[in-house]
């Protein structure tokens, strides 16, 4: 289907016409136009009348041009003093020297505030470079001073002692008494059997503090007991620190009697999930299995649940009883 062709009516009207068009405005759009005119004629009134009427009066600047020349004359008098001028200076020390004795070196009333609020606020000189840094002092008066400061050209620290490497005690193989050489005391330690242990014996121990003597005795009690110095790896506060952890074994024994067991035949599944190694995922099974096959004969048997691996099996079983 063919576009119909789209024809524009040509305006033929007069200019004159046009024109009328233009300035045919409703009521709001003439109130509009006029007072932007307005505003325009205002604004290029007040132009005109700043530019070429409008002269600002002069001032009286002629106090402030004395006060400048004052200024000026006193920089310029400063600044072309000659410090041969002053007094000759004596030796002195600048933490006992009196404020007249600094005047008398030729410093200013200002300038000896200056170096009063840094004594003040606990300030020393300790060598002459510590006066050259006041920041009251220039540097033609501190090289004028400096043959006659009482003080070193610098500061030496005092020497520290040498560094000596800190060696950590052990124990003798052959005893169970822990034995700390140290350059003045002898100190002995027994060793301190970890299942019964509270947490003053325990931080009485070196190497033991209080974080880690609360991260062991929580561990213990959730497990029942250690059954192996190697379960200090899994508490929290010790892991990732092998050093500490072995510094620790050489300070502990193992009593097995005194581990708590679980007696796998007539616990509930709550007081077996109670058990870090075992928890609601390996107790719920391990109970329902028990309750359709009877009870264990022996703690291996364990082992016929699905769930019970072989890495679970090694660490849950030393805590299991038949009885």
């Amino acid at each position: 289907m063919a576009k119909k062709k789209q024809h524009r009516i040509a305006d033929t009207r007069p200019l004159k016409e046009k024109l009328k068009d233009l300035g045919n405005l409703h009521a709001g759009e003439r109130r509009g136009f006029f007072l932007i005119v307005l505003v325009l004629l205002i604004a290029s009134a007040w132009v005109g009348y700043m530019k070429f009427v409008y002269e600002p009066s002069e001032r009286d600047l002629t106090a402030l041009k004395a006060e400048m020349e004052t200024w000026s004359a006193l920089r310029s008098a400063k600044k072309s003093l000659n410090v041969d001028q002053l007094a000759e200076p004596f030796p002195f020390d600048p933490n006992t020297i009196e404020r007249s004795e600094w005047i008398a070196l030729g410093l200013s009333e200002r300038q000896v505030d200056g170096i009063e609020r840094y004594v003040t606020k606990g300030g020393e000189f300790r060598s002459k470079k510590d006066v050259e840094r006041m920041y009251t002092i220039s540097p033609e008066m501190y090289v004028r001073l400096e043959p006659y400061i009482l003080l070193p050209d610098s500061y030496v620290r005092a020497a520290r002692p040498p560094y000596e490497k800190k060696q950590w005690p052990k124990y003798s193989k052959d005893s169970s008494t822990y034995v700390a050489n140290d350059r003045y005391t002898r100190k002995l330690f027994t060793k301190t059997e970890v299942n019964t242990a509270d947490s003053i014996t325990l931080v009485g121990l070196p190497g033991i503090g209080p974080s880690f003597a609360r991260g062991i005795i929580k561990y213990r009690d959730m497990l029942g007991g250690f059954h192996s110095l190697d379960q200090l790896e899994e508490v929290y506060v010790l892991r990732d620190k092998p050093d500490a952890i072995a510094r620790i074994k050489d300070l502990l024994t193992l009593d097995p009697n005194a581990v708590h067991y679980v007696p796998i035949n007539s616990c509930t599944v709550e007081q077996l999930a109670e058990h870090p190694y075992a928890r609601w995922k390996i107790a719920k099974p391990l109970i329902a299995y028990r309750s359709q096959h009877g009870p264990f004969a022996k703690i291996e048997d364990i082992q016929k649940c699905v769930l019970v691996t072989d890495s679970v099996y090694d660490r849950l079983a030393p805590y299991l009883r038949l009885e």
